[in-house]
This record gives structure tokens, C-alpha cells and sequence, in this order.
């Protein structure tokens, strides 16, 4: 076996861009199909042949480390080395991935590099003709011939490259945003001027049908709107003929082109020539890797999933894609000028990634000490209090007898302000905001308090221990604090939230209560509402049972006393109403109840709006009622009239915009019937295709172009949506699912629907955002997804490309309004987040104004 390290030798191997061509028996004519991806783009040129470019040259895209790059822990020989095929982009790669692994020259690697250009080489995987590809994205076609032939791969990016705009170096205009970059190419716009160049018209050049970067364009930047036909004297067939047009086009500095980061950021190339910013973003190796940089696209390893274990170079291609993914994988691909996925920079020489260690970034409260802010000071003015998460809580877990391991179970945590302060040290178990679950609106709701939590420790536990213990109610402190800090309640061992109020006891065992309002003032506790009803509360109670259940809505309390249900007068203390086997809280004048064994819905006066003998009831968001009996379904009005009777059924349920029955079929299906809140029928499924959104009255199904089906036997192509009101469908061709905006507690106050892409071999998603009419709302490469603001309620989206990367804040028109490094946590506007070893906040604009470096595990 052998271990070799690749030092001098990659930083000085010649990069020949004409790769391996001439010994292909069966070349890719230059002009044919090819695909849309970065890795087609560098077409080469009779120059560069001999150029005697090397690594060196390309100085301003390679992130060089000194560190060696330790090669493979495997045998490889001429006989087993794998068969690799490939992008043109990517031949530099392959001739020194050959070069070193083989230890011979790059001149010889040739004759092993036999690289197709991207689809061509994809087929020659499937038909057996190549062992290993590193390559460009190819067209959707691609992945669907391997599908169609039942063909399994595996296949992972490990570099990113960038379509970029070029123009003279004597050009004033240094930015164009991707809508200009649009407008020039469709002849929209035509002259410098309009971009805040000079009074000149753009000569704007453009590559030939089939090649990488005209698929490029016409994918990132033109979409669906047509690109102007130019005259054949500004199209270019090759690369490097662009260039050189654009540096010298007419002796004058009006031209414009595209190309591939890779190619263009060649420094020998590049010269008379600047890379221009898109959407004010510089494509550099940070801001591609970082995907700042708008335009990307991936350059993928790919293997075959299933060889013959006794195929000696599938063995070896096994080995080179692993290690291609690892750091001195890594390290080779940038080396030869690529923007590798990892930032090798970021590594020591065993692997390790050393990152800079973060700053703190706050000022403590009026300079006190470290460890001497214990607690929020009520009536501070401390404006708004934010909380963040400081020191880990560690727990350690033994297993057999001498083996271990820890794990972060949670965070100690504190308060800062806006202003970077820093007003507590990290000495609370836990900080969340008060929220409570309402009935009505199928939903979670913040309330104006932060809950705090500090434990005592527990006598005879073992600190951080991971054996499970009880902690004592006399062991737990809670206490209310209001977002400004000017109100901090005592201590308590219960809270509880419920719509504008808190119930707070003394331990989770005694009927002993406060209720609070949003300000901070006490406004009902046991002994006055024990009084006003002249002590009932304690008969029903009996001291047997635990007060736990407490519910407001338009004025009146709902408590649950021993096993029943009563309304509290909020104004006089007394029970109003009752008792009820159960009571929802009032909303609009009225409320769900049941008694005696039927649903009734009340009014204020305790009347039973809604009639006698229904199993079951709800409120329809017009005013009106719908009432269940065990055969047919009314609708009534406001003040109790029958507006419609719907016989035969098995099922019903609401939607904000009206409601279904539905009957189950012998050949188990649901037969659904969907009425808006009038009662009138908008729509039958009789084949149980779709799905209905609760907010919007809109309905999705997954099918062809032919229609919506559920067939197991029929393969979708993509998705249906309807607008059950007027009747209006579109297909979304390529989809997969769609879903209505969700959360784990309950239904998003978003009023569009989500349709969404996901590619299997990829890894990738795309979505797409329409409204209730069907228009299309938002085009997104990745996830989106809803978040609501912790302090204010309002629903906002977050754009993000996987789920661990940055995101973007988008409100409700789907303007950005704010990006973070990480999933963030939105607190009247302001996001935190965790960035690595610390936690962070960014204001309103994204400036940071606060960050604490929090205690790691480290390396054990």
C-alpha cells in the first residue's frame, strides 16, 4: 500500500485547459447537445494547448494551503486505475488526479482522461464504458434516461462554479443586477448609459446553441423570457473566442460576454478583461461557496451504485470518490483553481478544522463583574430584552464499564438589550416566550411575558448526570418578565398561558392561583373568585383535585372544576355558565360547548343558538354554525335559522373558507362533498384525488398533464391546483407534493399553498409559492418554510437552500427583509441564531449587535 504526499508537485503541474480529446475514439462534436451545466462551459482553445499556464497563474481563484495533501491509503496501477470521463471544465482535475495518484506525468495522465463533455459522459456511465465521472450538472434528460434503465449512482457535488459576466477592463460599470443582465439580452435594454455606463451601445456576444454557458444563461438568468437573436459576428463558438471579443470588440469597451468562474478567473485570459459583481455580490471563492453569489452551479463525483466486487477499477473509483470528498480531496480541487465545497483553509494539516475563535461581542450592564448579573431588576430601562443561550448543559452517558460520552442537552441561558448589553449572565435553565394553543384559530399564540426557569440543584444527583430525576416543585422558580423588563413577577412553580392572560401557581399540586393580563397586573386570584361565589369554588374542588385548566376569550373565563366546565363573568368574579361536559373560550359573541351528551354553540346569555341533537358542532368564519346529527348536517345562521340540510355522510370538518362531508366507499375510498361557509356545493371528488388548504380555498393533487389521479399504476409528472370557488386549475409540470403552510402546533395565518421539486440524486429542492387565484407568487431554488415573530405574531418566510444553510427573511409580500448565517429566531424583528461556538444577533438592517461565545466540548 502506499502513502504519498503531493506537495511541490501540484503547485507547479501545468494546467492544460486542450485536456485529452485527440485520443477520444469517439469525441463529442463541439457544436452538439450539450448540457446546461458550469462544468460544459470551458470549451478550450488551440492556444492554450501550449500556453505553459500553470497553477500559479491561476492565483487569485486558488485558496493554497501549505499543508501536503495526503493522497488515498490505496494501490493504484495503470491496470486498476478507473476509466474517468467528464466535463471539458473538468480535464485540468482529471489529468492531475491521474498524474498524482499514478505518479507519472500530466502529459501521460492524458491517455487516461478520456473526458466526453457532460451528457455524453453520464451515458457512457450507464452503458459500462467509464468507472468514475467528475463533471458538470447535466440537463433533467440525463437523470431521466438513468432512471428509465433502472440505473443506480451515486453522485455528490465537491465543487461549485459560477456563470459571470465580463466586460473590458476599460468599462466604468462595475455591477449589473440580474433583472439588467436580463433586460440587455432580450435587447430590452441596448445602451451603456441606462446601466450607468457610458452613451455607447452594448455589443452583447453570446456562445452557440449547445454550449455549457448558453444552457447557463438562458437557466439563471433569462428563464422564461427569450434571448435576442444576435448577428453571427457576436457569437462565439468557442471560449476563448469570447474573451478575446470582448476585450478588444471594435477597438472600443462596449462589449459584453459570459462565462464559466473557472475559465474566466484564469488570469492569463482574464487579462484587458473584468469580472463584473451581480446584484452587487463579486463572484469570488467565498461568495460562491458562502452562496452569496447569485448564478452557481455544482461540479459532481459520480459512481456507479452496483459493480462487480471483483472489478478492480470500481474498487479503485470507490476509493477516489470518497476521498475527493475529504479534506485533502478537497485540497487538490482547489489547488487546481476550482471553488471546492469545503474551505480548505479552514483545516489543519491532520484534517481538523480550526476555525478563527469568535469575539464577544457586548458590553455588561453598568460594568458589573463577571457572574454578578443574576436577575432582570423590574423597571429597568433596559428597552428591549432579547434572550440568548450561554453555557452548555453537559451530559454525560456511561455505558459498560469504562466507556463515556457527553452530549449538549441544552444551554444555560440570559438577557441582553438592543444596544448590546449585556443584562444577565447565563443563569437561567431555560427562557422561552409565553404562548398559548387557541381553539378557534387552530393555533399558537405568543403573549407578551418571557417564562424563566432556574433549578436548584437536586441533593444527591450527580452533576451532569444523565440519570433521570424528579425535580421538586419547591426546587423550580418560574417567573414572568415583560419584553421591556419592567415588570418581573415573584417566583412561581406553575404558569400557564391562556389568550391576553397568565395563570400562575405556587406548584402544580395547590389550587392556589393568580391570573395576570398582559401588563403585569393581577386581576383574578383564589380567594376572590372563591368569595364572589360564595365559596362554590372550594365545594367543587374539594381539595381532591389540581386547578390546572384555565381559558379566556371575549370576557369570560373557562375553568375546569372536579369534572365540569364554567364561564367566570370577568367583571363581576361569578359563574356565569355551567356547569358543561366541555366549553371552548368565547370568540365573535359565541362559543362551543357540549352538554347533556350534544354540541351546542352559545351566546352570552348561556342560550343555545344552535338547536338540539347534534353529536357535534363548529363555527363557520362568516358567523354562521354547522350542527352534526347522526344522519345529516345543518347549516344555521347566526341567530338560528336553517339555511340548508345535507343528508348522508361518514365525516365532516371545517376550512376558513367552508366545509366537507364525506362518505366512505366500498372500495375504500372517501367520496367528498366541499361547500363554502353558505352551505353552497362548490365541488364533489368522487375519487378521492384531492387535498384542501385550510386558509385558502384551494385544492392540490398530485397527476399528468392529462389530469389529477391517484393511481398507484400511473407515474405523476407533477401537480394540480384548483381554486374550488371559481373552478380554475394549473399544472405545475415537474413537481412532486404540495402543502398548505403548516406548523407542529397548528395552521400558518399564510394564505398560499407551496408547491415543491425534489430531486433524489441530488439532494436539491425546488418550490414554488402561488396565491389563491393561482398566481405564481415566488420561483425558489431550496426550501421554503414560515416562522412566526416570537414577540409580535407576524408570519414571515424563511428561504433557505438546505436546511442547515443561511437563510433569507421574507415578509409577507415576499420582499427579503433581513439574511442570516443559520436558522433564525425572530424576536420583534431581531434574529438570533447560533454561528458555531456562539450565539449572534443582527438588527433590523442584518448589523450585529450582540454575540456570546459559548463554552465548546472540544475535540473530546
Amino acid at each position: 500500500m502506499k502513502k504519498r504526499l503531493l506537495i511541490a508537485m501540484l503547485m507547479a503541474a501545468s494546467v492544460s485547459l486542450i485536456g485529452c480529446n485527440a485520443n477520444n475514439p469517439n469525441p463529442q462534436p463541439s457544436g452538439g447537445t450539450e448540457s446546461g451545466a458550469a462544468g460544459t462551459e470551458a470549451e478550450t482553445t488551440p492556444e492554450s494547448e501550449d500556453s505553459g499556464e500553470t497553477s500559479e497563474s491561476k492565483e487569485a481563484n486558488t485558496e493554497k494551503k501549505s499543508e501536503p495533501i495526503k493522497l488515498p491509503d490505496f494501490d493504484f496501477t495503470k491496470e486498476n486505475f478507473p476509466r474517468l470521463d467528464g466535463s471539458t471544465s473538468t480535464v485540468p482535475l482529471g489529468k492531475t488526479l491521474t498524474s498524482a495518484l499514478l505518479g507519472i506525468s500530466e502529459k501521460e495522465a492524458e491517455d487516461f482522461c478520456v473526458f466526453n463533455r457532460t451528457t455524453q459522459s453520464f451515458r457512457n456511465l450507464l452503458a459500462g464504458e467509464a468507472d468514475m465521472l467528475i463533471v458538470g450538472e447535466p440537463n433533467a434528460k440525463v437523470f431521466q434516461e438513468m432512471a428509465d434503465a433502472g440505473f443506480k449512482y451515486r453522485i455528490e457535488d465537491f465543487a461549485t462554479d459560477a456563470l459571470i459576466f465580463v466586460v473590458n477592463k476599460d468599462n466604468p460599470v462595475d455591477n449589473l443586477t440580474t433583472e439588467q443582465i436580463r433586460d440587455i439580452y432580450s435587447g430590452k435594454i441596448t445602451n451603456w448609459k441606462e446601466v450607468g455606463g457610458n452613451d455607447a451601445e452594448i455589443k452583447a456576444f453570446q456562445r452557440n446553441e449547445g454550449a455549457g454557458s448558453q444552457a447557463l444563461i438562458l437557466k439563471h438568468i433569462m428563464k422564461d423570457t427569450p434571448m435576442v437573436t444576435p448577428p453571427s459576428s457576436l457569437v462565439a463558438s468557442e471560449m476563448g473566442e469570447l474573451m478575446t471579443a470582448v476585450k478588444s470588440y471594435d477597438n472600443s469597451a462596449n462589449a459584453i460576454g459570459y462565462s464559466v468562474y473557472y475559465y474566466a478567473n484564469d488570469m492569463e485570459k482574464a487579462k484587458g478583461l473584468k469580472i463584473i459583481s451581480v446584484d452587487g455580490v463579486k463572484p469570488e471563492p467565498a461568495t460562491i461557496r458562502e452562496k452569496k453569489y447569485p448564478h452557481r452551479n455544482a461540479y459532481y463525483a459520480v459512481i456507479p451504485e452496483e459493480t462487480d466486487p471483483e472489478d478492480s477499477r470500481a474498487k479503485a473509483a470507490r476509493v477516489l470518490y470518497d476521498w475527493i470528498m475529504s479534506v485533502d480531496g478537497q485540497r487538490l480541487v482547489a489547488s487546481k483553481g476550482y471553488v471546492s465545497v469545503m474551505d480548505v483553509s479552514m483545516y489543519d494539516s491532520k484534517g481538523v478544522e480550526a476555525k478563527p475563535a469568535p469575539e464577544a461581542n457586548y458590553t455588561r450592564l453598568n460594568d458589573a463583574p463577571e457572574g454578578t448579573l443574576t436577575s432582570v431588576e423590574p423597571g429597568g430601562d433596559y428597552g428591549l430584552l432579547l434572550p440568548y443561550c450561554g453555557s452548555p448543559l453537559v451530559v454525560d452517558v456511561q455505558y459498560g464499564e469504562d466507556e463515556s460520552y457527553s452530549y449538549i442537552g441544552g444551554y444555560m441561558c440570559g438577557f441582553f438589550d438592543t444596544k448590546g448589553h449585556l443584562i444577565t449572565d447565563p443563569v437561567y435553565n431555560s427562557i422561552e416566550v409565553l404562548s398559548y394553543y387557541d381553539p378557534a384559530d387552530y393555533n399558537e399564540f405568543y403573549l407578551p411575558y418571557y417564562e424563566v426557569c432556574k433549578y436548584d440543584p437536586v441533593e444527591g444527583a450527580k452533576n451532569n448526570s444523565s440519570d433521570e430525576i424528579d425535580v421538586p416543585d419547591e426546587n423550580i422558580h418560574r417567573q414572568l418578565i415583560s419584553p421591556d423588563g419592567s415588570f418581573v413577577s415573584p417566583e412561581y412553580g406553575y404558569i400557564s398561558g391562556m389568550k391576553d392572560h397568565v395563570l400562575c401557581k405556587a406548584n402544580s399540586e395547590t389550587n392556589d392561583f393568580v391570573i395576570y393580563d398582559n401588563k403585569g397586573n393581577i386581576v383574578l386570584d383564589y380567594k376572590t373568585l372563591d368569595e364572589a361565589n360564595d365559596g362554590k369554588l372550594t365545594e367543587l374542588l374539594n381539595d381532591t383535585d389540581s386547578l390546572y385548566d384555565v381559558s379566556y376569550g371575549d370576557g369570560y373565563y373557562v375553568f375546569y372544576l372536579y369534572d365540569s366546565y364554567y364561564y367566570i363573568d370577568e367583571n363581576d368574579h361569578k359563574i356565569a355558565m355551567g356547569p358543561f361536559q366541555y366549553a371552548q373560550p368565547f370568540t365573535d359573541g359565541t362559543a362551543f360547548a357540549r352538554k347533556d351528551d350534544s354540541a351546542v354553540i352559545i351566546n352570552k346569555y348561556g342560550d343555545n343558538i344552535l338547536g338540539n341533537n347534534y353529536v357535534y358542532a363548529d363555527k363557520l368564519k362568516n358567523g354562521n354554525m354547522l350542527g352534526v346529527a347522526e344522519d345529516h348536517v345543518d347549516v344555521i345562521d347566526p341567530k338560528g335559522y336553517l339555511i340548508k340540510t345535507i343528508d348522508g355522510f361518514d365525516s365532516t370538518g371545517v376550512y376558513q373558507w367552508g366545509f366537507y362531508t364525506s362518505d366512505y366507499t366500498e372500495d375504500s375510498r372517501w367520496k367528498r362533498a366541499v361547500f363554502d361557509n353558505e352551505g353552497n356545493e362548490l365541488f364533489r371528488d368522487d375519487d378521492d384525488v384531492w387535498q384542501y388548504c385550510d386558509k385558502i380555498p384551494v385544492a392540490f393533487a398530485t397527476g399528468t398533464e392529462d389530469g389529477p389521479d391517484n393511481s398507484y399504476e400511473i407515474q405523476d409528472t407533477g401537480v394540480w391546483l384548483m381554486n374550488v370557488m371559481t373552478g380554475k386549475r394549473i399544472f405545475v409540470k415537474g413537481a412532486g407534493y404540495a402543502n398548505a403552510f403548516y406548523t407542529l402546533n397548528g395552521v400558518a395565518d399564510v394564505p398560499y399553498i407551496a408547491v415543491s421539486s425534489y430531486d433524489d440524486t441530488t439532494g436539491k429542492n425546488h418550490q414554488w409559492m402561488y396565491d389563491e387565484n393561482l398566481n405564481e407568487l415566488m420561483d425558489y431554488d431550496g426550501y421554503v418554510n414560515v416562522v412566526s415573530d416570537n414577540l409580535t405574531n407576524e408570519w414571515l418566510f424563511l428561504g433557505s437552500e438546505d436546511y442547515n444553510d443561511s437563510c433569507r427573511i421574507y415578509n409577507k409580500d415576499l420582499k427579503v427583509i433581513l439574511e442570516t448565517k443559520a436558522y433564525p429566531y425572530l424576536y420583534d424583528g431581531y434574529a438570533s441564531f447560533f454561528d458555531g461556538d456562539s450565539y449572534a444577533c443582527v438588527d433590523k438592517k442584518g448589523n450585529e449587535i450582540f454575540r456570546y461565545v459559548m463554552t465548546s466540548l472540544g475535540e473530546d
